[in-house]
């Protein structure tokens, strides 16, 4: 008990010695990081979908506040450079296949199930395709098979047909 009172104490007194010097300097607070590439965590936060990082850092925030960062240009160029070559990288996922036909009409019934789908579920990505002698839609870029199926859940009323298929799927947008 006596040990945890202590504790508290010493936060308590640090905590004040800080905010007191702080205040009494009235300074800007920089701490600088070295120069380092960063590993993302696999959690997208849709909010900073297709924005700019460096510009969201630099914005006035709440009671004019900002931050600044002191870095080297080139952590900014390789940041962009990632960002680039994502788009052009492949990996492994799911999709969903709603049509897979080989009569003589499945060119254009294939056309029209994609419009059909981007009309009722803008935003997902449809991909039709030609594997001889078959035309195929499948939707979707889903790294795990549960994503998958929560997706699958949702079309099967349109698509009775509809099942999930592995395949090379676009990288997430950075």
């Amino acid at each position: 008990m006596a040990g945890k009172i202590i504790k508290t104490l010493v936060i308590t007194l640090l905590f004040t010695a800080m905010s007191q010097t702080l205040s009494a300097q009235n300074t800007e607070v920089v701490r600088q990081i070295p120069d380092t590439l960063f590993r993302t965590a696999p959690v997208l936060d849709s909010t900073y979908l297709n924005r700019d990082i460096f510009t969201i850092l630099s914005a006035t925030g709440l009671n004019r506040s900002t931050v600044k960062i002191n870095q080297s240009s080139e952590i900014e160029s390789a940041m962009r450079s990632i960002i680039a070559n994502a788009t052009q990288k492949k990996l492994n996922g799911f999709r969903i296949r709603i049509f897979f036909d080989n009569k003589q009409d499945a060119r254009v019934k294939s056309e029209s199930v994609r419009l059909s789908f981007i009309e009722q579920f803008p935003g997902t990505g449809v991909y039709r395709t030609y594997d001889n002698p078959y035309f195929k839609v499948t939707i979707g870029d889903f790294r795990t098979k549960s994503d998958a199926m929560r997706m699958l859940k949702k079309v099967e009323g349109l698509y009775p047909s509809a099942f999930i298929v592995r395949e090379h799927i676009n990288f997430p947008p950075l």
